[in-house]
């Protein structure tokens, strides 16, 4: 009876686990969870099971992890076929059809394959054929992985009975996310606050280096690697020489959340979307990350290689998949170098104009009491369309100048306060007198940092900033920098 109370009792930490993993995914992972225990546990009716499904998220978004934890829990087999390594192979259909036969036929078994999308424009219709097959299978699930559901030809869409996207988890899913990996080992508030836009992994990987240094298994380095710490969390404490523009945007973006009532009760309409222009590496980017972190969204940044696809309709696809997941939960979404992205209407191409439609239709669509908030950054405003500047859409523009030298020391003594520097007065008063971006700062402390470590110090001096700068190819010297300013 103890042993059968013991199995019980680790049975109930199992389903416990698993529901906190599955809340973590939000409505896809109780889909994925429905579908497997209307399988594995409850029989459905033929009509009604999910036999096959295509799950789509990006890289380290969780598939795998969401996969393998389901299938463990419901003491299901896993067969994982890599269509890359089954293309490269030049016999698709013979690879497919051994494996099919390798899949046990009366025991509970997921079917994985890996990169769906690649069998793309192959003939014979080799997958369709397999996906058929293992229908017949009673106690077999078939599902499909990909990061491009985009690019997964028709007739495999076509015979799956469902298409679950994991898309980024918003602050209730992070939570879930971070008690099933940590439990009570690590506080984890914090931690569900700074790591908004991030995938499963990513959070993990937070909380592993957490772990690592709450056990002591890094104080050695401890003191180099705070410079790595700073790009997972961006607050206002890590941006200098902008505080007219940091107040700019607190008003336009967290007033209207604090004062929502009397924002209401005066009619004012918070911008939609804001404009931040000015010189490259003045910290645009930091600052939309910062004010994310400040109102507790989601960062959401949106880069060219993710918009502009090969194929016709893709971008526009692409763009429409980005505000859904924006919209929903509180998020702030960052569309970088705009310019580059939908340039002008003269100027920017079929695809460019399909896509700046595209961007007008989701800002238009945006309801009223969303928590979305667009910030777009371009170095050239005048590039930019007039349309998107109107109002509703990026109605508010923002100039942010590159650092004057009070600034240029503010950026300096924020960028090393979790170093250990020699006690040297003048360093950073001498490191200020050179005009770098906020930008260039940053690299040349992160310069710094690694000609210490190959150094073998854990103490930054003098001559590893200038070592650094000798080293940044944007800064052209040809002796000792700190001659020119002692």
């Amino acid at each position: 009876m103890e042993s059968a109370g013991i199995d019980q009792s680790r049975i109930d930490e199992d389903c416990a686990r698993t529901s906190c993993l599955v809340h973590g995914f939000g409505d896809a992972g109780h889909r994925l969870y429905q579908a497997f225990a209307g399988k594995f546990c409850s029989p459905l009716p033929d009509g009604l099971a999910i036999h096959r499904l295509i799950l789509s998220g990006r890289s380290g978004i969780g598939k795998s992890l969401l996969l393998l934890k389901l299938a463990e829990h419901f003491r299901s087999g896993i067969v994982r076929i890599n269509i890359g390594k089954l293309v490269a192979t030049g016999n698709q259909h013979f690879a497919l059809k051994q494996r099919l036969e390798s899949v046990p036929k009366n025991k509970r078994v997921v079917v994985w394959l890996v990169d769906i999308e690649l069998f793309r424009g192959l003939y014979g219709g080799v997958v369709e054929s397999f996906i058929k097959s293992v229908r017949q299978m009673p106690k077999c699930i078939l599902v499909m992985t990909t990061r491009h559901p985009d690019k997964i030809v028709e007739s495999i869409r076509f015979v799956c009975d469902d298409h679950i996207r994991l898309l980024v988890p918003n602050k209730d899913e992070r939570t879930h996310l971070c008690r099933w990996f940590a439990g009570d080992r690590l506080p984890i508030e914090g931690i569900v606050e700074t790591t908004h836009g991030m995938g499963a992994a990513e959070i993990f990987s937070v909380l592993l280096a957490e772990m690592k240094i709450k056990l002591g298994s890094n104080s050695d380095t401890r003191t180099i690697n705070s410079a790595a710490a700073l790009e997972s969390k961006v607050t206002w404490n890590d941006i200098g020489g902008l505080d007219g523009v940091i107040n700019e945007l607190h008003e336009c973006i967290v007033w209207p959340v604090t004062y929502r009532d009397k924002f209401v009760e005066l009619g004012i309409k918070p911008p939609r979307g804001i404009l931040l222009y000015g010189p490259p590496g003045t910290g645009k980017t930091m600052l939309a990350k910062a004010i994310a972190t400040e109102v507790s969204a989601n960062f959401i940044s949106v880069a060219i290689p993710d918009l502009i696809k090969g194929e016709f309709g893709e971008s526009e696809k692409a763009l429409a998949a980005t505000f859904e997941n924006a919209k929903r939960s509180p998020s702030i979404l960052f569309l970088d170098e705009i310019e580059a992205i939908f340039g002008t209407r003269e100027n920017s191409g079929e695809v460019g104009k399909k896509l700046i439609s595209q961007l007008f239709l989701e800002m238009d669509n945006i309801p009223e009491d969303s928590r979305l908030v667009i910030l777009a950054a371009t170095n050239a405003p005048d590039l930019i369309d007039a349309s998107i500047q109107r109002s509703g859409r990026l109605d508010k523009k923002i100039y942010i100048p590159l650092p004057s030298e009070s600034a240029r020391l503010d950026i300096l003594r924020r960028m090393v306060r979790h170093l250990s520097i020699e006690d040297d007065s003048d360093i950073l008063c001498d490191l200020a007198k050179h005009e770098l971006s906020g930008a260039e700062i940053k690299l040349l402390v992160r310069g710094a940092c690694y000609v210490a470590i190959r150094n073998n110090r854990e103490t930054l001096v003098r001559s590893d900033f200038e070592t650094a700068l000798q080293e940044n190819k944007r800064v052209s010297t040809s002796s000792s920098i700190f001659d020119s300013v002692n």
